[in-house]
């Protein structure tokens, strides 16, 4: 695509899409975009927002304004990379933009699938409530959005089954920290062992599985998968990444409850492919981190948070949130609920950040909510998020202890 701002403008709107301007160097729109989350922009006033030689940007509001259109947003190359690879054909076809980071690939859903979700290496956008700017706007930090894979020259991909393909469920290379690139010599190793868990633990690990719940067929390529989804990135990712295997596996519904022990050749296995990343060799440190973490999982991997908000507001409304007249403030006590009974009865981790997408509100007034919370002893905080660091506040639930 090539011409001004104003010709983007308008190819988009062509095809149907609700486009709204965006102030430069930012991803914040020149003007209120309630309206056209449920109406699109005249070509006349287009026209005036793109065709008065001011520097502005563009984006796409999704969701049913835009033909059911849906970005999956990757953060992180090698989020993309690991879909990319188990999709190759859909990586080829799906219109795909190169981001600051990573990777936007567009496409279109039915009604049941227009929603938002934050799958951890990214987000899944499809509410009318998100957008994303499109080429060939500038990212604030300095790059220009452009397209790899183009746009059809007919109408835009129907993807059906957005889970079966990986783009409604978090990456398997998922971490929480994006300073380190998919590591080549990882990378290697992985594929060393064809990711099937041969070699000298493929029948150690096929006996756990039995032991645990029988043999299947391609039990082996789904340890693969899962191992591999855990392996850290870079060094100083070896304790994070050996709790995330914990909870990968907790995610298994035939080895939730195994004993740590009948884990032990799994472990190896990770230990053995992360060993070109990390620094501390010796196995038994491994080991015992995995003994420690495994009684500390509470929410399994894969548990989205958009997924524990539609439970919270299935379940009856909780007491504490009968103080509250806003209602996403009561939301919200339902959502620390929710989190609280994932948890067991122990600690959760929520940023205002997440809390606010969840709740439809800047984070700023999701972290008045929280600090509110937390005064009136529905909640506790117990440790300070630190986004530096991408961790999340820590906090326990005190709510079903309040007279109302």
């Amino acid at each position: 695509m090539s011409g001004t701002i104003l010709d983007a403008a308008l190819h988009y709107a062509a095809l149907d899409w609700s486009i709204i301007p965006i102030r430069e160097g930012t991803k914040k729109p020149t003007c209120p975009w309630t309206k056209y989350q449920t109406e699109r922009a005249t070509e006349t006033q287009l026209t005036k927002w793109f065709g008065n030689g001011r520097e502005v940007g563009l984006a796409v509001v999704f969701g049913p304004v835009s033909g059911g259109l849906v970005c999956r947003d990757f953060d992180t190359m090698a989020g993309y990379q690991r879909w990319a690879a188990d999709h190759p054909g859909l990586a080829a076809t799906l219109p795909t933009v190169a981001t600051a980071r990573g990777r936007h690939v567009y496409f279109r859903v039915g009604p049941d699938d227009l929603v938002f979700a934050d799958l951890g290496d990214g987000e899944y956008r499809g509410d009318n409530g998100h957008y994303c700017l499109l080429p060939p706007s500038l990212h604030p930090e300095g790059p220009e959005y452009t397209w790899l894979v183009p746009l059809p020259d007919g109408p835009m991909p129907f993807i059906e089954d957005v889970r079966a393909v990986g783009l409604l469920l978090p990456s398997p290379c998922y971490t929480e920290s994006a300073a380190y690139p998919c590591n080549e010599l990882a990378e290697e190793a992985v594929s060393s062992v064809s990711l099937c868990v041969k070699e000298e633990n493929e029948e150690a690990v096929s006996s756990v599985y039995q032991g645990v719940a029988g043999r299947e067929k391609g039990v082996e390529d789904r340890i693969g998968r899962m191992i591999r989804g855990c392996l850290p990135t870079g060094p100083g990712r070896r304790n994070r990444q050996v709790f995330e295997l914990a909870r990968a596996i907790k995610a298994q519904p035939d080895l939730a409850d195994a004993a740590p022990d009948d884990l032990l050749p799994i472990v190896k296995r990770w230990h053995t492919l992360a060993l070109p990343n990390i620094t501390t060799k010796e196995f038994a440190e491994t080991w015992i981190d995995f003994l420690q973490a495994w009684p500390r999982v509470k929410i399994p991997k894969g548990a989205t948070m958009m997924s524990i908000m539609r439970k919270a507001l299935e379940c009856p409304m909780p007491k504490a949130a009968a103080r509250y007249e806003e209602e996403p403030l009561r939301r919200l006590v339902a959502l620390c609920c929710q989190l609280d009974r994932e948890a067991n009865g122990g600690r959760f981790f929520l940023s205002c950040r997440t809390a606010g997408k969840l709740l439809g509100v800047t984070h700023v007034q999701a972290n008045r909510w929280l600090f509110l919370l937390d005064h009136d002893k529905v909640v506790k905080q117990l440790n300070k998020g630190d986004r530096a660091r991408r961790q999340a506040a820590e906090y326990r639930y005190l709510g079903d202890t309040l007279a109302v």
